[in-house]
């Protein structure tokens, strides 16, 4: 991590935590220049709606509809909101989608992600612990599934290889 001074932002404040916990790169690593615009690219053709990417980005895909109408929408729900849900279920991702390693993309602004490969139990640990409110996205490897987050903490499960029954229980607190 000697090139860290060359960092700022978000980016920066990840790649410090990640060393100050101990995160090994096989369980977070971002992405290289050129790894990162494919993964990026991918999400967009296989999850947003042609006309919307080609103007927005996946920036406000997630709240504006801008998903493709063919892709399931499998659970959504607003953290916060309704005494049974749950803001921790992120710390439990590694229950909804399995232990293979994930993409994470992070939003900066609306042009401007930093994505990694990770670890599901590092995602958790990234969003709760070290990193202010922003959009974020995951995705399996395969771009069979997405998972987003909003800045008004709506959650988003989309795609195939999702299970709803593990992700409301997952999601939901018990009374």
């Amino acid at each position: 991590m000697q090139a860290m001074h060359k960092w700022k932002g978000l980016r920066l404040e990840i790649a410090e935590y990640c060393r100050d916990n101990q995160i090994p790169q096989d369980n977070f690593r971002f992405l290289g220049i050129y790894e990162w615009q494919n993964v990026y690219n991918k999400v967009l053709d296989k999850f947003v709606d042609a006309q919307y990417a080609r103007k927005n980005g996946l920036y406000w895909a997630n709240t504006n509809g801008g998903f493709r109408e063919e892709i399931e929408i499998v659970y959504v729900f607003q953290e916060g909101v309704g005494n049974n849900v749950s803001y921790e279920w992120i710390e439990r991702l590694s229950e909804i989608v399995g232990g293979e390693n994930v993409y994470l993309l992070l939003e900066e602004n609306r042009n401007k992600y930093w994505i990694a490969e990770c670890s599901p139990t590092v995602v958790g640990k990234i969003i709760n612990e070290a990193i202010r409110h922003i959009d974020y996205y995951i995705t399996d490897k395969k771009y069979n599934w997405l998972i987003s987050e909003n800045h008004h903490d709506i959650v988003q499960f989309l795609g195939n290889g999702l299970e709803l029954q593990l992700i409301t229980t997952v999601c939901t607190v018990e009374k």
